[in-house]
């Protein structure tokens, strides 16, 4: 797994792949990026190790032919840029999810622009509307499958996920961060003029605005979102209204570290899925005998600490998304007016 010389080619960070188990589960593979054996004063040797996911190996990976799609449902182009990655030099990735979205999209991906399939499919997915996607692995027959799947949601909205605190949760926290956020937002793609001797500027979306800040009180804050390769504007604009509704103001990550029972009811290939999450504390106390917190969010992320020393037991640290409280679209219904998040 780590390789103990320079020259020693047959392990080591960047080829070696992690499997964990769960009992009878797989619970995840991942890749090993990097590796530090190490000796403290007293001759004891260690090794710190630290990997990722196998959603990262796509971000090592280069788009190196020009590829095009038109009028090709999301999902489609989506499993097409992986399975042109696994063209050359095969890891031998599964294509699932399910089969259409009904949301066709026009995509051109240019070798010279040197970006990674990784970067290329959460550019499709951060739009309105995008696609979310990920890879499972279980085995199956004897061998381990990766299987890359993508879908319009991924998740179950009916689940029996259920922690609370006091209970099963250990420990939670509620970052509120307005640093890299905005009020109005724009997308800045490339110049549609391929003439060097010419002037030109870069495409631009229209600006975008979540009026509920606006009359909110808050102040305008304004950001720019680079898009290499785009030139049409109605793409940028898809991705500048995804930016107004999911990063405007400040953006709220609830987290939660939990005891994972002997039989818990999710898995990493959960991740998607509603959970249901009731809190009681000095923060979110009692009220008429009734909690103040009780919120069913879907399960983004999660971080599984297995049994130490120090612990005794195995921990999950869980990533929420919380809703945003309606879209744009939904309030500017409710008022009567017509594409009203763009400012002119």
């Amino acid at each position: 797994m780590v390789g103990r010389y320079d020259g020693d080619l047959s392990s080591g960070p960047g080829r070696t792949v992690v499997h964990v188990w769960r009992g009878a589960e797989m619970w995840g593979s991942y890749v090993i990026w990097s590796a530090e054996p190490k000796s403290d004063e007293r001759g004891r040797v260690t090794v710190d190790i630290s990997g990722a996911s196998l959603e990262s190996y796509l971000y090592h990976r280069e788009v190196r032919e020009d590829l095009e799609f038109q009028r090709t449902d999301q999902l489609d182009i989506a499993r097409g840029l992986v399975a042109h990655m696994e063209l050359k030099r095969p890891i031998g990735f599964r294509l699932g999810g399910e089969d259409f979205s009904a949301v066709l999209r026009d995509r051109r991906y240019r070798s010279s622009e040197a970006a990674t399939y990784g970067e290329r499919l959460e550019e499709l997915s951060n739009v309105l509307d995008g696609p979310e996607w990920m890879i499972r692995t279980y085995p199956e027959s004897g061998r381990r499958v990766r299987e890359f799947t993508v879908a319009q949601r991924l998740g179950q909205d009916v689940t029996d996920h259920i922690w609370a605190q006091p209970g099963d949760v250990l420990s939670w926290s509620y970052p509120a961060d307005a640093g890299d956020v905005a009020t109005s937002w724009r997308a800045r793609g490339d110049t549609p003029n391929d003439d060097l001797s010419e002037d030109s500027e870069p495409s631009l979306s229209r600006r975008w605005e979540d009026p509920r800040y606006r009359e909110a009180g808050w102040p305008l804050l304004e950001r720019t979102v680079d898009y290499q390769g785009v030139t049409d504007r109605d793409t940028l604009d898809d991705y500048a209204r995804w930016w107004t509704r999911r990063s405007s103001g400040a953006v709220r990550f609830p987290q939660v570290t939990v005891r994972l029972g002997e039989s818990t009811s999710f898995t990493p290939d959960n991740l998607g899925d509603r959970a249901r999450l009731t809190l009681v504390n000095d923060w979110f106390p009692l009220v008429a005998g009734r909690p103040t917190f009780s919120k069913s969010w879907r399960v983004i992320g999660i971080e599984v600490t297995p049994v130490s020393r120090s612990s005794g037991q195995e921990q999950a640290n869980l990533i929420f998304e919380e809703p945003t409280g309606g879209s744009v679209e939904e309030y500017e219904s409710e008022r009567g007016r017509t594409n009203g998040t763009e400012v002119a």
